[in-house]
């Protein structure tokens, strides 16, 4: 009450019909660095030269956890100050759907145009959808103004792109080999959590990144990063999901392609072996395969002599990585086979005579 009598006696309006009341108009920060007024019943004064603000209106609709929002609380021309050392600072109220919101609002010192004062609040909108925020200021019950103005509040989109894959393209990936990159756009100017899930054939997979934080670019913010791709068989299908907050995950599919993985002898395609003799075997596969390991298995006719025996993968120059072993033919004369695999891919069978 006490606030509400020095404004009555500062107000110098003996002939007005009703108590003046503040009035509070409301910005959103552009991506031109100013404010947009989307309030067009409460503009702001002129006299008051609020800086930073834009000559063209923006719509009641606020992207949540995202869009900055400016209020400005003019006390109007009918209550000068002229005479007071500091005007009764104003409390700034938001409501989202009837409740009120949880938000961090930041008020200006007092600023005067000649007698009269203003202050300016801003506050990130809430993360929170609804079709009915709104703000309210004032020093008391007497002295507050409700803004007429309803907002909207809605969660800012995601854009996910996989770089690998141009635009209206199917898009192949090796299984097993390297990463993926995947590029994510979220509308506004605050940097985003982004969460990133990835499924195989429809079953969710752990969770390949730890929650991304976007990075402000013009006009939105940005992140890029990789993810290695898993092994998978043939035509699996790969879906990765970029997710804020509750709102729906914004999605892209791959289809994951065997890595090419491929053995010789070191006697060559005319190999003439006999009972126990030695020979080289040579796997090959690309650099990016994880893990650099093969496992190779022999059989003669059918028979297992050598059960997935580990053999370390170098890395070469060119793009491929090999791993060298020596092998002993069987002491018995038949068809050797010898299997190699790596990262659960198979090379095809190698085939040849003991004699």
């Amino acid at each position: 009450m006490k606030a509400l009598l020095l404004l009555l006696a500062l107000a110098g309006c003996e002939d007005l019909t009703s108590t003046p009341h503040p009035i509070v108009s409301v910005l959103r920060l552009t991506s031109d660095e100013c404010y947009a007024l989307m309030t067009p019943n409460a503009p702001i004064a002129a006299e008051l030269a609020v800086p930073g603000t834009c000559p063209d209106p923006a719509p009641p609709r606020l992207f949540g956890g995202d869009d900055q929002v400016e209020v400005v609380i003019d006390y109007g021309p009918y209550v000068d100050f002229s005479g007071a050392d500091a005007a009764p600072q104003p409390t700034v109220t938001v409501t989202v759907d009837g409740a009120v919101a949880d938000v961090a609002i930041d008020l200006s010192k007092e600023h005067r145009s000649g007698g009269r004062a203003y202050f300016i609040a801003t506050f990130i909108v809430p993360n929170q959808p609804s079709i009915a925020m709104q703000i309210s200021a004032g020093v008391n019950t007497e002295f507050a103004s409700t803004v007429s103005t309803t907002f909207s509040i809605v969660i800012p989109p995601v854009a996910l792109d996989l770089l690998e894959c141009p635009l209206g393209q199917l898009c192949n990936v090796t299984g097993a080999v390297g990463s993926a990159h995947i590029h994510v756009v979220v509308t506004g100017q605050v940097p985003q959590m982004v969460t990133v899930h990835t499924k195989l054939d429809g079953v969710p997979l752990p969770d390949p990144l730890p929650t991304l934080i976007t990075e402000v670019a013009k006009g939105h913010t940005e992140h890029t990063t990789a993810i290695l791709v898993p092994a998978a068989h043939a035509n699996a299908q790969w879906l990765i999901s970029a997710q804020l907050g509750a709102q729906p995950p914004t999605n892209v599919i791959a289809t994951i392609q065997p890595p090419a993985i491929e053995t010789a002898l070191s006697c060559g395609s005319s190999c003439a072996l006999h009972p126990n003799d030695s020979v080289g075997l040579t796997i090959t596969a690309p650099a990016l395969i994880q893990p650099l390991q093969a496992l190779v298995t022999t059989r003669i006719d059918g028979v297992p002599q050598l059960v997935d025996a580990p053999i370390t993968l170098h890395v070469n120059a060119d793009g491929t990585s090999t791993g060298l072993v020596t092998l002993q033919a069987p002491a018995t004369a038949g068809t050797w086979q010898i299997d190699a695999s790596v990262a659960g891919y198979a090379a095809p069978a190698y085939l040849t005579q003991v004699q």
